[in-house]
């Protein structure tokens, strides 16, 4: 599959290359990707309706700094659209799709197991897609897939965590089960446990930043 500059962008953001708040240039972009200005555009514009990009009057482009209390608000919707989405699915779901999803999670354990956090977030990525497209609203489906989207440069802050990946390895799995039975509710919990760690997780990890930051300034 050829990669295109936007999901060349989107994972370098997503995995620190573009730390958060870091002003993005159209010139630095041609430079450093051999792209040009068109394709830069676009890209930017695709980027900045995932939420991951924001364009400041005066400034220019910066990657997204999400505050604790913004992420606390992602991840509300998050659980308002992903548990409306597990309602919308009929159970149990085709046999052929749980396969599929049964092989994703164990290549994406795989992959977190090998350290190899790029293939990790593209799997997760096919996983939940996946899953989410045997929601009967494929309206719904649209809107979780481009807030999980806006919400992958917190998750990562966890994937060299070995113990919440193993965690996050069995959500999947839980997910999975779900999906083979015929019980909605326990399908809707096994959704909505697999969300809130990550945010958790980044709100630690802000709040070590900028403690930094202000005993830099002391």
């Amino acid at each position: 599959m050829t990669t295109t500059l936007q999901t060349e962008l989107e994972n370098d953001i997503i995995f620190g290359v573009y730390a958060p708040g870091t002003r993005i240039t159209e010139d630095s972009v041609m430079e450093s990707y051999g792209a040009k200005r068109h394709a830069v555009r676009h890209a930017f514009a695709e980027l900045e309706n995932q939420g991951l990009l924001v364009h400041r009057p005066r400034r220019g482009v910066e990657v997204a700094d999400y505050t604790p209390d913004e992420v606390d608000t992602l991840y509300d919707l998050r659980i308002v659209l992903e548990s409306a989405a597990a309602r919308k699915t009929p159970l149990p779901a085709p046999a052929e799709v749980t396969a599929s999803l049964e092989r994703l999670a164990r290549a994406h354990a795989e992959a977190a197991e090998k350290g190899d956090f790029r293939d990790v977030y593209e799997l997760n990525q096919q996983f939940h897609e996946l899953q989410y497209s045997c929601c009967t609203n494929p309206r719904l489906a649209e809107l979780i897939a481009r807030h999980a989207r806006m919400a992958q440069p917190i998750r990562v802050v966890k994937y060299d965590d070995k113990d919440h990946m193993k965690t996050i390895v069995a959500q999947h799995l839980a997910i999975i089960a779900a999906m083979r039975g015929t019980d909605t509710d326990a399908y809707e919990t096994s959704v909505r446990n697999h969300l809130p760690a990550s945010a958790e997780a980044y709100r630690a990890l802000y709040e070590r930043r900028f403690a930094g930051r202000k005993a830099a300034r002391r």
